[in-house]
């Protein structure tokens, strides 16, 4: 049972860095390089709250399937100390992309477009600035995600393996 909760739960870390890298380093760019940034736009927000939820969802599993396997070791628990604090970090920061980052760009792409048909060309860009700071925070918060997924992904296989010898 251990051994399948192990590989449960390095599949499920797989797939978070997956998804990171699949829509943030190969879906948004090419979308962008081949659509106008308003329907590129339209796209991804359509995909990222998905993939944003993804995050928090899957690390909430994780964290579910660490709990079954540390029934049985309450050492576990010390062992693994790094690995449940990154794990925690992953999951508020991606809830905080989904829940707090990207309504808020949401918006200000909105009034971006909203202001560029009525002709406010100078609000416009002041709006355009804004979202390109939340954009540049939103990169930067999926970055450090990309790099506690392989961190504890790293972490977790090395110590499993450690258990085993």
């Amino acid at each position: 049972m251990v051994k399948v909760l192990d590989v449960l739960i390095l599949l499920l870390i797989g797939i978070l860095i997956g998804f990171n890298i699949f829509f943030s380093y190969i879906v948004g760019p090419i979308l962008f390089s081949n659509l106008g940034n308003k329907y590129a736009g339209e796209i991804m927000n359509l995909i990222f709250p998905y993939y944003f939820a993804s995050g928090w969802i899957i690390g909430i599993v994780i964290y579910t399937l660490f709990a079954l396997k540390s029934i049985k070791d309450k050492e576990l628990i010390k062992k693994f100390k790094r690995f449940i604090i990154a794990l925690g970090l992953i999951i508020i920061l991606s809830m905080a992309l989904h829940k707090t980052i990207l309504p808020v760009a949401k918006q200000l792409n909105y009034q971006y477009y909203s202001l560029l048909k009525e002709n406010e060309n100078s609000k416009a860009e002041e709006v355009k600035e804004k979202f390109k700071k939340i954009h540049g925070i939103s990169s930067s918060i999926n970055l450090i995600n990309l790099i506690l997924e392989i961190y504890i992904f790293q972490h977790f296989l090395l110590k499993i393996r450690k258990e085993d010898n």
